[in-house]
This record gives structure tokens, C-alpha cells and sequence, in this order.
């Protein structure tokens, strides 16, 4: 790998930029800083688009000074990563230091190696290699970056600040999205089905201050129990299915073979009440907090789903509790048709490369932007990415295998040039 790569990738990792974390959002600044100087210096004008709290839009063009062909003829190459990551949490399962960038086992380790930062580094670097070596007078398509900052908290602003980029976008014609995976080790895949998300907090509070468990036991309301009742009543903890009226409704009939990733699904991200540490503290808590995602698949609309799930939430708690609820805008599923010349020519390339043939799939994964970004301007999008199943997205350990970075980004080199 070269030392140029590495390096860039180390100092991205080493910035905290928790998309989810307000405390943090000078990390996510200092994330724009350093994408912006990183692709000035390649030759790219930089547009940043900002609305106040949300992480910036950048917005990266590169024209290239001299073709062989027309003008005509040179296509724009619209490419989206994302440079927030998730919280590192537990950092106490991690085997080195989450922000340091580490490498052991022919794999490196770091927050956001993985889900985002790898691909993005991948793509500089891939750039680079084109404009400084003799390939560059072959890069003769135009180059548009789109490096977003808030995937990781559901893209709430997404589509707003690419309204706002629309003269920078709107003329491109085919948009990549890296922030995939690989079926596995050199064989390579493009997907075109994701599920949509809607991101949900509950908190239930029952009074001021925790009380006596053996005092007020069966007297009062436990905010625990109340939501373990709820969930019951929201899904079936054998089939899986979502018990809501009305959720089910628009979902699309799919083959048994696409079931597992292409069913909608409600799971619960954490819990937090009471006491959990050491010893025993006979306590009722006085309040509690849930924290849930629900999936969404083809026909579902997120508004829908979230007014269906904001109705039954609120009529099914007791009367006498105090709540707040809030559920995200969210993101609505995506799915598109990958029988396009750009989809086939990518899928080449990536046989060529990693020499195996690359499979066609569907993820239970959400990425907002290929929704928004296929609907908005209506143009092909490729979803695909270097990453493993087990790079640990979201958990302690993430890594991307350092053979697949390396040959990633000698198909993103092709791939920017055909």
C-alpha cells in the first residue's frame, strides 16, 4: 500500500467526526477542512453548502485542462461518500485505540475504515494517481465529489443541500455510491435494492426521583415494564413481523430468497433505566429511554410509516405516564434498474479486476442518498464498495482488508476513466 494512502487515511481516522455526537461537531468542521485542502490540491474547485447545525455538503468538481475528445462526448461522473461515522462505543472491546488508525493481520483498524473513510481515501488516492501519472490524459470525464456529513444520523438534510448544489449536480450523468460491500474476498458486487430507515426515541418518566422496589412494587408503574409491553405489541419475536396495523399494507411481494434483507423490520438500538452495576439496588427507575430503528422496503413511504408508528406508540402507552416521542423524517427505500450500460460497464471493470464475476444483490442496509439522489435528478446510481462482512460496520474493530483498498482503488481508477 502506498505510504501516501496510508497516511491520509490516518489523519482522516484520527478526526472524530460523530455526525450523532453535538459535542462534536468542531471534529466534523475540522473533517471538511481536511477533505477540502485534499482535493484543492488535486485541482478540484471546492463548493461547500451549509445550513446551521447540519454537518456541510461538499461539493467537489474536477474539468480536465486538456481531452483527445469533444467536449460532447465527456461525461460527468457524479461519486458520494460520506466522512461522519458512528460513535465508537464500547470502547472497552476495541483491541486498539478507535481513532488511531492501526494495521495488523493484512487488515487496517480504525472508526470509519470501513463506513466511510476507507472509500473516500480510495477515491482521492485513485484521483491522484490519475492526474499525476500519464494516465491523466486518458481522465477526459469530468468529476463531481459529493462527500456528505450526516448519513450517520439519517441524512435529515441531504436533500436540502443538494438543492442548494443543484447547478453543480444537475448535469451529471451517472452517480456512484460508495459505501458498500464485497460478496466477499475479489468478488466484487453492485447493488440496486436498499430499505429505508426512520430513526425513534422514546422516553417514559413516571416521576422525579427512583423509588423503593419492596415500598411502591405493584403501586406504581415501572417505565421498563411499559416499554417491554409496547414491544410486544409492536413485533412478533418469532416471525419477525411488525404487528402494527396498517404498516404492512404497501409492502411489495418479493421472492423467498430476497426475504431475509428485503423485509421491513423494527429493532431496538438500546435501552437506558434504572440502575446496572455492580451489586443490587432494589429500585423502581423513574424513567426510562428507548432508542429503535424501523427498516423500510419497496412501496413504503417513510411520512407514512412514521404517522402509522407515531398514533400506535402514543395510544398504546398509559394514560397516566409522561412521554416524549420523536421519530425522524427518515429515508425511503431504494431500488432501481440495473440493466443500464454504466451498471454493465461497472460490472466489468470490477470482474476485471478483482478476477471473479461481480454479482447483482440487494442490501437490508439504508443509504438515504441513492433514494434522493435518483429521484432529484433522475440518473442512474451504482451502488458498490471494497468492504468485507467482517469489518465490523458500527461495532468495535472496524477494518477493511488492506488487499481489497488497494485493488479498490485501481478499479475506482478504471472505473474514472472508462
Amino acid at each position: 500500500m502506498a505510504d501516501i494512502s496510508l497516511k491520509l487515511l490516518s489523519d482522516f481516522v484520527s478526526i472524530q467526526s460523530v455526525s450523532t455526537d453535538p459535542s462534536r461537531h468542531s471534529e466534523i468542521l475540522k473533517a471538511v477542512e481536511f477533505l477540502k485542502k485534499e482535493i484543492k490540491s488535486l485541482g478540484f474547485e471546492v463548493n461547500i453548502y451549509k445550513k446551521k447545525g447540519c454537518p456541510p455538503l461538499i461539493i467537489g468538481i474536477y474539468r480536465p485542462a486538456s481531452t483527445k475528445v469533444s467536449k460532447v462526448s465527456a461525461r460527468q461522473v457524479g461519486i458520494y461518500a460520506h466522512y461522519d461515522v458512528q460513535p465508537e462505543d464500547p470502547v472497552g472491546k476495541w483491541g486498539s485505540p478507535p481513532f488511531e488508525l492501526t494495521r495488523r493481520n493484512g487488515k487496517l483498524f480504525g472508526r470509519g475504515v470501513a463506513d466511510d473513510k476507507g472509500h473516500i481515501i480510495q477515491i482521492i488516492e485513485a484521483i491522484r494517481r490519475l492526474v499525476e501519472t500519464r494516465h491523466a490524459s486518458s481522465l477526459h470525464n469530468n468529476i463531481v465529489l459529493i462527500f456528505e456529513g450526516e448519513e450517520e444520523n439519517a441524512s435529515g438534510n441531504f436533500e436540502e443541500l443538494i438543492n442548494q448544489a443543484r447547478k453543480d449536480l444537475e448535469n451529471i450523468d451517472v452517480f456512484y455510491i460508495l459505501d458498500m460491500g464485497m460478496k466477499a474476498k475479489n468478488i466484487p458486487q453492485i447493488f440496486y435494492g436498499l430499505r429505508g430507515i426512520i430513526a425513534g426515541e422514546l422516553k417514559i418518566k413516571i416521576g422525579e426521583t427512583d423509588l423503593h422496589s419492596g415500598v411502591y412494587g405493584n403501586r406504581v408503574l415501572n417505565p421498563v415494564q411499559i416499554i417491554a409491553e409496547l414491544l410486544v405489541k409492536i413485533k412478533d419475536g418469532k416471525t419477525h413481523q411488525i404487528k402494527i396495523p396498517s404498516f404492512n399494507d404497501r409492502v411489495k411481494e418479493i421472492s423467498q430468497k430476497e426475504m431475509e434483507k428485503s423485509m421491513p423490520s423494527f429493532e431496538v438500538n438500546g435501552i437506558k433505566s434504572g440502575y446496572t452495576g455492580d451489586g443490587t439496588k432494589t429500585i423502581i427507575p423513574c424513567e426510562a429511554t428507548l432508542k429503535f430503528s424501523i427498516r423500510l422496503v419497496p412501496n413504503q413511504k417513510a411520512k407514512e410509516i412514521k404517522k402509522i408508528v407515531e398514533d400506535f406508540i402514543k395510544n398504546n402507552l398509559p394514560k397516566e405516564v409522561d412521554f416524549t416521542l420523536e421519530l425522524s423524517d427518515g429515508g425511503d427505500p431504494f431500488y432501481t434498474d440495473f440493466e443500464n450500460p454504466y451498471s454493465k460497464k461497472t460490472a466489468e471493470i470490477l470482474a476485471d479486476v478483482f478476477k471473479n464475476k461481480t454479482y447483482f444483490n440487494r442490501s437490508g442496509g439504508s443509504i438515504a442518498a441513492a433514494e434522493i439522489l435518483q429521484r432529484v435528478f433522475a440518473k442512474p446510481v451504482i451502488l458498490t464498495g471494497f468492504t468485507l462482512d467482517d469489518c465490523n460496520i458500527h461495532a468495535p474493530n472496524e477494518n477493511i482488508d488492506c488487499e481489497m483498498f488497494e485493488k479498490g482503488i485501481t478499479a475506482l481508477q478504471k472505473i474514472l476513466r472508462q
